[in-house]
């Protein structure tokens, strides 16, 4: 069974001898990137390539498609080679030990803005840029300690940037059941209970869990993408064997590069203030635009037309860098793969990073100050990876 994308040519991906698929490993850099730039909420120079510039599509979407994608990868192996119930051990293990980090991270935040000289409220509040509404996502320090208890322990208050972790802990914990009905050949099953769900809460939109994060990631909603790259992990050499018939290839390039482009010129009349005139069009009326874009590409409620786009992208990318890799990776690689294999890793620190630089006002006088600020906070995190920094406590 062919293993891989059949390329040619010089610049082609080849296997890694650790047998890791660096490729991966280049995304999951690419969607940490993003979301680092994104969460620190202001316009900068990076914001010309993160916000929503590609296509309809962020960090969040990538981040939850991959650690599906990946899980599915290993634990087909790990069930085969280990057993079920070792396997099943080791991701509740897991969920427990995602869930732990998670109140660490609420409680250290919490207690770090008790610090006279550090200001906690970038991670500690939202700011709707609709609006302009300022929400606290902590209770106020004259509650009683029972409420702070409870919220912390329900995962109902924290920060805006890690809020995604809440689903991440849910998701991984249900992961056995997905992989039970996999095993045995009820994939089909699997998926259209997935679409159900899916279909229900956009009609009648619930929050079952009452965690923080199903204000922006509906557990219903997103346990969609997440479990369909659990699928695609899982069988995955079934995909890649599938590629390698020229009639499927020319199927897919046939819809997918139109579909980019059309997506590409829909995404680049978003009407978004912040974004400066020279980087946006106006071909799509505004009411049109946001017409369209509430109907079809909601981010919270995962619009059909954000799932289409995400698809795209990641195919597309993924054969690009298949392609080209050797060119991408000596330019690239050298950021995007130590942060990748870190992801999580990176994912955590980053809330700490986020509230640093955010206590330096100067960087945020101007559309440089805040591309400074970005850069301080890619650059640290690529250090911190580099020398393991605190690897022996932080999950990766």
């Amino acid at each position: 069974m062919a293993d891989d994308i059949p390329t040619s040519g010089g610049w082609a991906y080849s296997p890694d001898p650790t047998g890791r698929d660096l490729r991966i490993d280049f995304i999951r850099g690419i969607v940490m990137f993003i979301l680092i730039v994104n969460h620190i909420e202001a316009f900068s120079y990076y914001s010309l390539l993160t916000w929503e510039r590609f296509g309809v599509a962020t960090g969040g979407e990538g981040f939850v498609i991959l650690s599906g994608f990946v899980l599915g990868m290993i634990y087909r192996r790990r069930i085969d080679k280990d057993g079920w119930e070792s396997s099943i051990s080791r991701l509740v293990s897991r969920s427990a030990q995602l869930y732990r980090v998670n109140i660490f991270v609420i409680v250290s935040v919490a207690m770090l803005n008790l610090l006279p000289f550090l200001d906690a409220s970038a991670v500690m509040t939202y700011v709707s840029h609709g609006s302009g509404k300022i929400y606290p996502l902590y209770p106020s320090v004259q509650d009683p300690v029972q409420i702070w208890i409870a919220k912390i322990l329900m995962l109902k208050i924290g920060p805006h940037q890690f809020q995604i972790m809440g689903l991440y802990v849910i998701l991984i914990f249900i992961t056995p059941f997905a992989l039970w009905l996999i095993k045995h050949g009820w994939t089909r099953i699997l998926l259209g209970i997935c679409w159900i769900l899916y279909f229900h809460n956009w009609a009648f939109p619930s929050r079952p869990t009452g965690a923080q994060f199903e204000y922006a990631f509906p557990i219903l909603t997103w346990q969609l993408p997440y479990f369909h790259g659990l699928v695609a992990g899982f069988y995955r050499d079934k995909i890649m064997e599938a590629w390698q018939k020229p009639k499927f290839r020319t199927l897919f390039l046939g819809i997918s590069v139109p579909l980019f482009l059309l997506l590409f010129f829909f995404t680049q009349n978003n009407p978004n203030p912040r974004m400066p005139d020279y980087a946006k069009i106006s071909v799509i009326p505004p009411e049109i635009f946001w017409k369209i874009y509430g109907d079809y590409f909601r981010k919270d409620m995962l619009g059909i037309g954000r799932l289409v786009n995400y698809l795209v992208i990641l195919s597309l990318g993924f054969l690009l860098l298949t392609r080209c890799w050797k060119l991408i990776n000596k330019a690239l690689g050298w950021f995007f793969i130590p942060v990748g294999q870190a992801s999580l890793y990176v994912f955590i620190v980053h809330v700490y990073l986020v509230m640093l630089v955010c206590n330096f006002p100067f960087f945020f006088k101007g559309d440089m100050g805040v591309t400074l600020a970005c850069t301080l906070a890619l650059g640290i995190t690529w250090l911190m990876v580099r020398h393991r920094i605190l690897f022996r406590w932080i999950p990766r």
